[in-house]
């Protein structure tokens, strides 16, 4: 709806705030509007563009990233959540981002994980992140919801990924 904020609009504040040094929340407080009228008034402008991720549950599972108009990386593969773990669909924007975080929680049997060092981290929805994982093989449902992928690839779209970032996972 037009005037109406929504994902995008939070993901634009967040790209913002976390520019300015701000409380990354996405919110349009007083202190936000006011940095962002001097902003506009000394024509001060991102000098890092904006970045657009998607990732595709097709067969197989993919990830492509727009960057300032550009596809920089396209037709990654990845793996996302299993049946009893599923990645949830719909556009999210990243609201922490690490070089390098440990991952832990409960698989679906109930065991417990603990997993550190899981590198180029960007949370996007929840517990569900893109990130590196070492497996086999990628392009089909493996994880416990996040997005995973060789490290060499986590490592080319993590630079890409600031908090903000909007992922749509479809």
């Amino acid at each position: 709806l037009p005037g109406a904020s929504g994902v995008m609009t939070k993901g634009a504040l967040m790209a913002f705030e976390n520019d300015q040094g701000m409380t990354t929340d996405g919110v349009a407080s007083p202190p936000v509007w006011k940095a962002l009228i001097a902003a506009v008034i000394a024509g001060h402008r991102s000098s890092f563009g904006y970045t657009f991720v998607s990732v595709s549950e097709g067969s197989p599972e993919s990830l492509t990233v727009w960057h300032s108009g550009k596809t920089p990386i396209s037709g990654t593969p990845v793996n996302t959540g299993i049946a009893a773990a599923p990645t949830a669909t719909g556009v999210y924007a990243v609201f922490e981002h690490a070089p390098s975080v440990t991952m832990s929680g409960y698989n679906p049997d109930g065991s417990y994980y603990s997993d550190p060092g899981i590198p180029w981290v960007s949370y996007f929805n929840g517990g569900d992140a893109l990130h590196g994982y070492i497996r086999a093989s990628y392009g089909f449902p493996q994880s416990l919801g996040c997005v995973e992928m060789p490290y060499a690839e986590a490592g080319l779209v993590y630079p890409y990924t600031p908090m903000g970032t909007l992922v749509d996972v479809s």
